[in-house]
Parts: structure tokens; C-alpha cells; sequence
């Protein structure tokens, strides 16, 4: 046996697997104490659930385990949701099938639910599964509520039959994901297995579901690409998923590639997702390729924070993504009922990856508002806002970088046309738009303005109707730089 500590665990490994918001401005927050014991087939481990609060992200208090001790032939998966119209928590972790003397006899990985309606007393359901799982599915996976669909949403990898170019350990089999999505957690849509997951037995056939369950890549992809994992949470009025893409690779036949890079997908209902961002790299922010996260962000003073083996990794509060234009675009928002606020613009002036552009005449960007008809409202045309630096020369120096510039017309407020149904067109260059609020009380998210045209354009709250030349720009990581505000021209 390995040696123990104090607590009981094996040389455990802590791991955040689940954050939820109070309303005092804490969080709670889970950990998983994991550890494998060195037991062959089908391999063992100990792991309990722990949670406590916290404010910032780094410090944790009021510490206390709400799951012992448990051993079991578990693997270190585990992933956690609540559903607000039943008051009710979801956590759902994988167990190996233990069954014979080799992977040759397993069924693969059994998905177990547990239920709490406090965060603190955890109830196991007893699963219509060899020793109480759900079903039968690959070892990722993530999970969510969507409060469009009013269901919870599971994104697990799966394994679909290929023929694979290049053959890893996976042989005929390629990685792709697979979507369940239910309304309690404990009847799930798709309700299949994938049995014999490890393909190891001659004596069964390799199971597979029908091929309308997979999200599989498509033909802008490599031919090689694999869907490894998806990471996927709820984020104001969408959803987001970064998704590991993996391949494998002729330097190591018949075994395990490397996964490749993370890419962000996102997501109206949570079910049915789009992939504005190809060829971006979510983790680039953090100068790293391909760790795999398997927890929402906590969203703490300002930052999307993301706690990864004892590391913290952040983004700026709803900025995860953005739309950017390298010269003259324009895009128009959704319809909208004018809230009782002022409008704030969440924008970078230029965009923060192109800093050499705070010199010269091109980032600008210019507001207009029109009304149902499509007509601009008079006082609000575009030259009354503007964001720009007219200086000449060696004077000019812009640099707007903020999540609450307030927007006004020649000083006037859009907070005049409360209750009136309106759009805002923006006009703009060599910057990147990212949100649209009101200071309102409560404070409003302009709700996703969707994509009329281009999907690839799609922005965090912002639909656009844009040309080719619009690109997604890709999240900058931690921006805290002092702000010099150019006031709106008359």
C-alpha cells in the first residue's frame, strides 16, 4: 500500500471540479482528494468530495467533505451541475467495469450519478446499470445546465468505428463527442451504451451508436483530426465548449498521439453547437496547447478564472470572445427593448493584438441607433459617437481598453429612448467589440445579438450581419492597462 497522510488519502491528488455563485459574492467550490492505488486490473483508487467558499479564487475557508472516502475501481472523472428548477445538485463520475481478469471482459466506464439539494448531503441513484451506473460511455466528459433547453447537458468523448489513415492504440476507432442531455439526470436522451469500449474482446463485436449520436469533424477539418474531450459551461446566453482535438501520429504507430490544441465552439441551446473560431487556440492566452479543463470558470472580480492542478489561468469577464474588423466593417445588433440605463460598451480600441495600430489614424469605431424600421434616430447618428483619436502625427496615442465605456450621443444618453424598440449599427476598424450592457438595475447583458450571415463573425452578445473580412479574434488573456479615454466628437 502506498504510504497515507493524516487525512487517510493516498498521496491524493486535489482536483476543482465543480464552482457555483452565492449571493454574497462567494463562491462555493468543490475538490476531489483522488488517488490510485497500485492494484492491477482493474485498478483501484480512493477519492472523497470536499468543498468550501471563497472570494477570490485562491484562498478557501469554511473546508469540510460532504462525500468520504470512497475506493473503487473509479478513475479520476468527475463533473458537477445544478438545475435551478428542481433546487437540485448533479455530480456524475466514472467507474471501470470490473468484470473478468482483463479489459477484455469490461464493459468500459459506467457513469454513477449523485444527488443533493444542499450541496452538502449526496444521495447516490441507484442506476438501472451493473452496480448502479446510468449507461456505458468514453472517459471524458463535462456537464451542464442549459436554461434554454431547461435540461441538463453531458458532453462525453465517444468512439466511433474508422478507418483511420494512421493507426494509433485506437486502431479502427476514431475519438468524436457525443451529447445526452436530460431533464433530472437521471433519464437520459440518448440512453445507449458503449460497451466493450476497450475493443479488446474477439469474442464480442466493437459496440458503436448509430451515427446521427456523434459530432464528428467535418470536411474543413484535417482528415486525421479526433475530437479528444469537450470542456462546456453556460455563459450569460450561450454556451461555450473548448474542445482538446487530438490526431495520431506516424512517429508513434499503434500508440497513443498528442492532443493538438484547444478550439472554442459555441452554442445558442447547449445542444447544437458552432465553430466560429477554427485555428485558434483558446489556451494561446495562457501559452499553453493542449491541457485539458474539466470545470466552469469562476467568475471573480472582473476575471473568468479557471483553476487547473494547483494553477490559475484567466480571461477578462465576457471577453471570451469578440468581433474584430482589420479595416472598415460594420454589423448591426439584434432588436432590443431599451433598458432603463445608460448603454456600456465592452471594446478594445485597437485590438489588443494589434497594439502598434495606437498611433495611427485606422482603430476607431462609431455607434448609431436606429429604430424598428431601420432608421436612424435623430441625435443618435453615428458621427454624434465616436471613439477615435484626431490628433495628427506623433501625438496620437489611442488606447480604449474596458468592459463599461459608456456611450453617449454628443452627451446624450440612449437612456432616453427607454422602452423603445431599437438596434445599434456599428461602424468601425482595427478594433474588437466583445459585449453590449446597461447599468441598469439589474444590471442587463444586451442578450445575444445573433448572427445574420456569417456565423464565423458570431461575438460575445452581439449579432452581426457582416462581410468575409470580419475575423474572430481570439482572447487576450489578462489586459489591465491603464485606459486613455477619448471623448465622443461632436
Amino acid at each position: 500500500m502506498p504510504s497515507l497522510n493524516q487525512e487517510g488519502m493516498a498521496q491524493p491528488e486535489k482536483q476543482v471540479v465543480g464552482a457555483f455563485p452565492l449571493a454574497n459574492g462567494k463562491w462555493k467550490v468543490y475538490f476531489q482528494d483522488f488517488a490510485n492505488l497500485p492494484v492491477a486490473w482493474p485498478g483501484m483508487a480512493r477519492w472523497r468530495l470536499r468543498r468550501g467558499t471563497t472570494t477570490d479564487g485562491l484562498t478557501f475557508g469554511n473546508l469540510e467533505t460532504v462525500i468520504p472516502e470512497t475506493t473503487g475501481p473509479w478513475t479520476r472523472h468527475l463533473a458537477m451541475a445544478y438545475n435551478p428548477d428542481l433546487g437540485e445538485y448533479l455530480m456524475l463520475k466514472l467507474k471501470t467495469d470490473p468484470r473478468g481478469a482483463s479489459p477484455n471482459d469490461s464493459d468500459g466506464f459506467a457513469y454513477h450519478a449523485w444527488f443533493s439539494s444542499d450541496g452538502r448531503r449526496w444521495t447516490k441513484f441507484a442506476g438501472t446499470r451493473r452496480d448502479g451506473g446510468l449507461f456505458y460511455e468514453g472517459d471524458a466528459m463535462t456537464v451542464f445546465w442549459s436554461p434554454v433547453l431547461k435540461r441538463f447537458v453531458l458532453v462525453s468523448k465517444s468512439l466511433q468505428p474508422w478507418d483511420k489513415r494512421i493507426r494509433d492504440h485506437g486502431r479502427t476507432k476514431r475519438r468524436v463527442l457525443v451529447l445526452r442531455t436530460s431533464p433530472d439526470g437521471r433519464e437520459w436522451t440518448p440512453g445507449g451504451d458503449l460497451t466493450n469500449i476497450f475493443g479488446l474482446n474477439p469474442r464480442r463485436p466493437s459496440d458503436s451508436h448509430p451515427a446521427g449520436w456523434y459530432t464528428v469533424p467535418d470536411a474543413q477539418d484535417p482528415p486525421d483530426l479526433e475530437f479528444y474531450s469537450g470542456n462546456a459551461f453556460w455563459y450569460h446566453d450561450r454556451a461555450y465548449m473548448m474542445v482538446l482535438n487530438y490526431a495520431a501520429s506516424r512517429m508513434f504507430p499503434g500508440a497513443h498521439g498528442e492532443e493538438l490544441d484547444n478550439e472554442w465552439w459555441t452554442s445558442d441551446d447547449g445542444l447544437h453547437w458552432q465553430r466560429p473560431a477554427r485555428g485558434v487556440n483558446a489556451l494561446a492566452p495562457f501559452r499553453m496547447a493542449h491541457k485539458r479543463y474539466e470545470m466552469a470558470p469562476i467568475v471573480l472580480n472582473g476575471q473568468l478564472i479557471w483553476i487547473h492542478q494547483g494553477r490559475h489561468f484567466g480571461l477578462p469577464e465576457d471577453r471570451i470572445s469578440g468581433v474584430s474588423a482589420r479595416v472598415n466593417g460594420e454589423f448591426s445588433t439584434r432588436i432590443f427593448t431599451m433598458p432603463d440605463g445608460d448603454l456600456l460598451l465592452n471594446a478594445a480600441v485597437p485590438s489588443l493584438d494589434r497594439p502598434w495600430l495606437r498611433r495611427t489614424p485606422q482603430p476607431y469605431v462609431m455607434v448609431e441607433v436606429l429604430n424598428a424600421q431601420g432608421e436612424v434616430i435623430p441625435g443618435f447618428e453615428r458621427t454624434n459617437c465616436v471613439i477615435w483619436d484626431k490628433s495628427d502625427g506623433q501625438a496620437r496615442d489611442i488606447q480604449v481598453d474596458r468592459a463599461d465605456l459608456r456611450l453617449l450621443w454628443n452627451g446624450v444618453s440612449a437612456r432616453k429612448l427607454t422602452g423603445q424598440t431599437i438596434r445599434l449599427r456599428f461602424y468601425f476598424a482595427g478594433s474588437t467589440i466583445y459585449a453590449i450592457t446597461s447599468d441598469s438595475r439589474p444590471r442587463s447583458m444586451i442578450s445575444r445579438m445573433r448572427s445574420e450571415s456569417d456565423s464565423k463573425s458570431r461575438g460575445k452578445a452581439l449579432s452581426v450581419s457582416v462581410k468575409d473580412h470580419f475575423l474572430v479574434s481570439g482572447p487576450m488573456g489578462y489586459s489591465c492597462q491603464p485606459i486613455a479615454l477619448v471623448q465622443p466628437s461632436s
